[in-house]
């Protein structure tokens, strides 16, 4: 399949490890320019060599906070200044803190907020005129499964997702006329650090051994295991694509139906 994808811009949220990186590998495979943002300027350096040795592809990345105020309008600019233009925007945040209603406070309220709802917002309204010059682009958020189906100790992430595909639906309405499509993509299981700190934290809590735990989890997904980064990778990769183009305001669960939902 021609993704159509050889001349596009892309700024890549939280791309330093996980399913950002694993994102920014695949568009880059696909011929895309890509720019990494991430707080981490080690991890950064080290992802974007990593990135370019494997695809030969342009690959740039940006040290910021996508949770500040100014994130987004810096990385953009920046962004502008080194490839012209954004055609592609991802989303995609580490998740706020883990927590039950009466011992979250509201700082982690807040925080969680600009994390996981308000940066996406602000790199949203950042990208938008540009997209609409080109009459073209894609904007992927990658939210959770927490969003359609919340657990008590995940509400923070749960709440801010559920607002964040909710601000994607209206988005993609507007937009649509335009070439701008809008997609909310939501991850189950897939193996990377944060899911290893969720299910370490649960071995604490409930004194049960690691691996007990990763077991029983792999044993609650419909597959029978998570995925790779890159697996999750291969499905925003193709929302992003010329042969995408019909699909907008979707709310896509990739997780290898552990959603019980419809």
């Amino acid at each position: 399949m021609d993704t159509g994808l050889s001349k596009r811009v892309a700024l890549v949220n939280g791309a330093s490890k996980g399913i950002g990186k694993a994102i920014a590998m695949g568009l880059s495979k696909e011929g895309a320019s890509v720019c990494l943002v991430a707080r981490n300027k080690t991890m950064l350096a080290a992802a974007a060599a990593e990135i370019s040795e494997a695809t030969g592809g342009k690959v740039v990345f940006m040290v910021a906070d996508v949770a500040e105020p100014d994130a987004a309008k810096r990385c953009v600019d920046f962004v502008r200044k080194t490839f012209g233009r954004v055609d592609i925007l991802i989303n995609n945040a580490g998740g706020p803190a883990f927590g039950t209603l009466m011992n979250i406070s509201e700082t982690d309220w807040d925080n969680a907020l600009q994390l996981s709802l308000r940066s996406a917002i602000r790199f949203t309204k950042e990208v938008i005129p540009g997209m609409l010059e080109h009459q073209w682009g894609r904007i992927v958020n990658v939210s959770s499964t927490v969003a359609k189906e919340p657990g008590p100790n995940m509400i923070l992430s749960a709440t801010a997702r559920a607002g964040l595909a909710a601000f994607s639906k209206a988005v993609s309405t507007e937009y649509a006329p335009a070439g701008i499509t809008v997609n909310t993509v939501c991850p189950g299981g897939v193996l990377t650090d944060r899911l290893k700190s969720l299910l370490e934290a649960r071995s604490k809590a409930e004194g049960k051994p690691y691996d007990e735990l990763l077991e029983q989890s792999q044993k609650s997904i419909p597959i029978g295991r998570f995925a790779s980064p890159e697996e999750f990778a291969e499905t925003v990769v193709f929302l992003c694509s010329e042969p995408a183009r019909y699909v907008t305001g979707t709310y896509l669960s990739v997780d290898g139906g552990l959603t019980k939902g419809m």
